[in-house]
């Protein structure tokens, strides 16, 4: 299985996750033409994606879903919440509502519930996991991840960058309470908790302003004891490609 970076950050989010006879994009929150230029220089293309599959409503991880889709004729598979939150934002196309796991082609998707501000899911794909916007681990986060191989994780901000900002204190609360995101070192903490198993580990959705990548890299490194792939995704361009 391949796993592609496409964009990941509160600027926008978006990742492709491939085996032979199958190919998904794990939300579209960047515009279709900057997706498809970006996939386009790690030798990917939009004509072989399979599903859109959506994490939850906010901007940043549906923006460009409704345009690829109509384009390329590629179904939207969301949950029944996140579909009445971000219709009318995503507009006219071929949506599908799960309730528990399906699949496409060889690739078998549980929706892994999150904690954030509006109805989300993270998402278990084969032995692949992908959660971002979540203010704490939960439960079904811990109980899935000693069976995962890979997983991209939310690493959102640092904690004393966040309350020493220029933010106002209600948002402050919010990005800290356990439905806003997830910190650096909560993040790697669950990975060296729970992620017996993890041969790769990939830190996004930094923050732009309560965040670094070299304080990212550092909190996992003094945190997680065994040696595991690692890498640090970008909020600027396209991060990379990944096998498992």
């Amino acid at each position: 299985m391949e796993i592609s970076v496409i964009a990941s950050g509160s600027n926008g989010n978006c990742c492709l996750v491939e085996k032979k006879d199958a190919a998904v994009l794990v939300d579209a929150g960047k515009s279709g033409i900057l997706i498809e230029q970006r996939m386009k220089k790690l030798g990917k293309s939009l004509e072989n994606v399979d599903a859109i599959i959506i994490t939850h409503s906010h901007h940043d991880h549906i923006s460009g879903a409704g345009v690829i889709s109509r384009r390329f004729n590629i179904p939207i598979y969301m949950s029944k919440q996140t579909f009445l939150e971000s219709r009318f934002k995503i507009g006219n196309a071929d949506i599908r509502q799960f309730k528990g796991s399906f699949r496409i082609k060889s690739l078998e998707i549980k929706p892994i519930p999150t904690s954030h501000n509006v109805h989300s899911t993270g998402f278990k794909i084969n032995d692949f996991g992908i959660f971002t916007d979540t203010g704490i681990a939960t439960k079904e986060m811990e109980k899935i991840l000693p069976g995962l191989k890979a997983v991209l994780l939310e690493s959102n901000h640092d904690i004393d960058m966040l309350i020493n900002g220029f933010y106002p204190p209600y948002l402050k609360q919010w990005i800290l309470s356990e439905k806003g995101h997830l910190n650096n070192i909560d993040a790697s903490t669950l990975i060296q908790n729970q992620g017996k198993n993890l041969q790769l580990a990939l830190l996004g959705h930094l923050s732009g302003n309560n965040n670094s990548p070299e304080i990212v890299r550092k909190t996992f490194e003094i945190l997680v004891k065994r040696k595991i792939d690692s890498s640090v995704l970008s909020r600027e361009k396209e991060s990379g490609t990944w096998k498992i």
